[in-house]
């Protein structure tokens, strides 16, 4: 049959059925075939003033100390990789440049070389400004040359007073010319945002010859700039941790990720370095371990726990034989200081905008809540009233401390001193939202019960004991988890977690513990073996009794610290000052007993004969200088180990 029959042509057969082989479907003619996806008309092209401000922006990054430059950088390819160029660049510009440059300028304009206070040093502000960045080896070079340029300063101010009085050489040891060499090296200090020892006895106009000494010989020393150092160091990086806000319960809560590792392995390393050392006794000879007795000493975290809890129950003993009313006092800071903030218990924290403009760090906090608590200590006591307790600091989420109170007041006293410590708590910005709600809370306390209800924040500050199960109201984590990171935040700040609000000393209270089985009462009376025998017995209520009760002062105690000038010298040829026993203000400062009869020092440990076995004699120094490491090393492998010839 012909191909063409009335003009028609033969079709052409269909294309053959695709099975299912897993790759995806391209097409088989031009008008199903795949096409590229149209772009975003809304989205801009990547023009050069995009890519300009996109490089300079990672500049910024990589000038950064690493703690903020490992992570800025980790989030910006991460979004460069899942989300593409344009989620990258936005959190370079949004979140970077407008939210986090500024908070770390401000940071950094407070703890940069101030050349308005000095110009002296000049030539080490580069090193200096480049501190959280610094390894060990170039902090300890910055620290020598500050040493070295201090003693230039004061061998040049010394020369110049000479050359004009030649004739009185004595005058450099008149407290006038002493005090006038200080103030020249205290600026030069305080241009590295140290302040000296004894700067506030030159304010005051108390600066002697002795103590200006006292304080330059610790400015010419390398030792001393490399501790300052260092702690400005961890504060600087902590600071900036703070401002970019990797200290919240979004990501570690209290401290820093870098904080607490820090805190960690100064830990570890005091604690290798106890296990290598003994504590020999000066006169007999005899070993002890420097572990063991730091173990059995209030510098463990378990027995720390069990004094406080002692003494809290004390106190609220003590209230109840006096029919005193207990109040819960939380105290926290203005919302300035709190570099985030939330909008619900669970809510994600946003950036504060009012802390950006001073940059406060949780030291600034805590020096705000002791101004408040020094006011209401003065009104208290000009009005006669009298509260007494313990105060416990806490971190919140984003390192802002607050204070828990336990206070016992009398019932007629109660609500004046409610009245007082709230009109200081709300003194500063009284009127910002939440202020009266937030920054003073009292709730009262049932009677007997006071002791428990502090002891979960007492045990969340040391060790998280007996707190399993149980959740952190700001972190939403166990409490068990949290307790290094709250220590840490303690530790890298130097806050004091614990304070006793209006009791006897605790001092002495410890060394009364160190009398067992010895009366006092022929030496010293009925009274002072009062004190030692309620102490003796962990009775701390019957302690504050015999002490004299609560709101006593130092000098009226029954029992104090008594302290004498060791005949040792410090680094700075300074005479320390070591407590030596007790004794009892109303019979003299003369008669001493003492608690401390024996001297000790700290050597290195010594293994016993037993324990250096064979195995370990290769790693022993050798008997020769001859090199022998390739034939010890076959015998070693042989199991032959013997004496060179």
């Amino acid at each position: 049959m012909p191909d063409n029959i009335r003009g028609r042509i033969t079709p052409s057969p269909p294309p053959a059925f695709q099975r299912a082989t897993g790759k995806p479907f391209t097409g088989a003619w031009w008008w199903n075939a795949p096409r590229t996806a149209m772009e975003n008309p809304l989205e801009k092209p990547l023009t050069r003033d995009f890519c300009q401000r996109q490089q300079s922006a990672l500049a910024l990054i990589h000038r950064l100390p690493r703690c903020l430059r490992a992570p800025l950088q980790q989030r910006y390819h991460f979004l460069l990789a899942t989300k593409g160029v344009r989620a990258a660049f936005h959190f370079l510009m949004t979140v970077f440049m407008q939210r986090l440059w500024p908070r770390i300028q401000r940071v950094n304009a407070r703890h940069h070389y101030c050349r308005q206070t000095s110009q002296k040093l000049l030539s080490t502000e580069e090193a200096f400004n480049r501190l959280p960045d610094l390894n060990d080896q170039k902090l300890k070079r910055l620290a020598n040359q500050l040493a070295t340029h201090f003693q230039d300063a004061y061998e040049h101010h010394c020369n110049e007073w000479l050359r004009n009085s030649p004739e009185n050489p004595d005058i450099l040891l008149s407290d006038r010319l002493q005090s006038e060499i200080y103030s020249h090296l205290a600026a030069m200090a305080r241009a590295c945002r140290v302040t000296p020892l004894y700067w506030r006895a030159f304010q005051k106009g108390r600066m002697t010859a002795h103590t200006a000494v006292a304080s330059i010989s610790r400015l010419v020393r390398g030792e001393w700039w490399e501790k300052q150092l260092r702690a400005q160091q961890r504060l600087w990086r902590e600071s900036l941790m703070i401002a970019c806000g990797y200290v919240s319960r979004a990501t570690s809560p209290y401290a820093s990720k870098n904080a607490i590792r820090d805190v960690a392995s100064r830990r570890l390393s005091a604690l290798n370095y106890l296990r290598q050392c003994d504590i020999e006794n000066v006169g007999s000879g005899e070993r002890l371990s420097l572990l063991s007795t730091v173990l059995a000493s209030v510098s463990n975290p378990k027995l720390r726990r069990m004094e406080l809890m002692t003494l809290i129950a004390g106190v609220e003993d003590v209230a109840d034989l006096q029919q005193d009313r207990g109040l819960f006092i939380t105290l926290t800071t203005p919302s300035k200081y709190h570099p985030l903030r939330t909008t619900g218990a669970h809510s994600a924290p946003l950036f504060n905008q009012k802390w950006n403009t001073h940059a406060f760090t949780p030291k600034d906090a805590q020096r705000y809540l002791v101004a408040v608590w020094a006011k209401i200590r003065t009104t208290l006591k000009d009005r006669h009233l009298k509260v007494y307790g313990v105060r416990v600091v806490e971190p919140h989420h984003d390192g802002t401390p607050h204070w828990h109170m336990m206070l016992f007041t009398p019932p007629a006293q109660q609500q004046k001193v409610i009245e007082i410590m709230r009109k200081y708590a709300l003194e500063e910005d009284a009127d910002e939202p939440g202020a009266a709600e937030s920054r003073f809370n009292c709730k009262p306390l049932n009677r007997g019960g006071a002791a428990g209800y502090i002891a979960k924040y007492v045990a969340k500050n040391i060790d998280g004991y007996a707190l399993e199960g149980e959740t952190d109201f700001d972190s939403g984590r166990l409490l068990t988890d949290v307790a290094t990171a709250v220590t840490a935040w303690a530790s890298t700040w130097r806050i004091p977690q614990f304070h006793a609000i209006g009791i006897p000393s605790v001092g002495a209270y410890r060394e009364c513990r160190r009398i067992r089985n010895v009366s006092l009462a022929g030496q010293f009376g009925e009274r002072v073996e009062a004190v030692r025998f309620a102490a003796d017995n962990g009775d701390y209520a019957g302690y504050i009794q015999a002490q004299g009760g609560i709101h006593i002062r130092r000098k009226a105690q029954t029992v104090r610290v008594a302290r004498q000038l060791s005949e040792e010298l410090n680094a700075y040829d300074e005479p320390r000052q070591k407590v030596v026993g007790i004794y009892a203000p109303h019979l003299g400062a003369s008669r001493i007993f003492l608690t401390h009869t024996e001297s000790w020092r700290i050597v290195r440990h010594r293994l016993p004969p037993q324990e250096k076995s064979l195995k370990n004699a290769a790693f022993y120094p050798p008997w020769s200088s001859g090199n022998n490491c390739g034939t010890a090393i076959r015998r070693r492998d042989m199991g032959i180990i013997q004496k060179p010839d």
